[in-house]
């Protein structure tokens, strides 16, 4: 698989823009900012694939409205969903995941 390093994605009605960012390894995303980044530094494209996974997996909790924040620990968050939420969330998700495939 070769991981398309796209600039911008759609997301409903944000758009954010694409960092590829090599000094390091990891990811993140800003709805203020609206901005994904991809840490690349070391990583092969499986480790990317995960990474871009992970962020827009989140991204599509946030938009379903299923991503709840820990009353108990900062910055951490659980997912709570029904199989019909979950039908619509793997159709958004895999959407988004698509864009980034070759």
């Amino acid at each position: 698989m070769k991981i398309k390093r796209i600039k911008s994605l759609k997301v409903n009605c944000y758009s954010f823009g694409i960092k590829w960012d090599k000094t390091h390894r990891g990811g993140f995303f800003s709805y203020a900012d609206q901005v994904i980044e991809i840490g690349t530094k070391g990583a092969t494209d499986s480790e990317i694939f995960r990474i871009i996974c992970h962020e827009l997996m989140e991204i599509t909790a946030i938009e379903m409205g299923v991503r709840l924040s820990r009353p108990d620990c900062d910055s951490d968050y659980v997912f709570v969903y029904d199989h019909r939420q979950h039908e619509t969330m793997t159709n958004m998700f895999s959407g988004l995941v698509s864009q980034f495939i070759e």
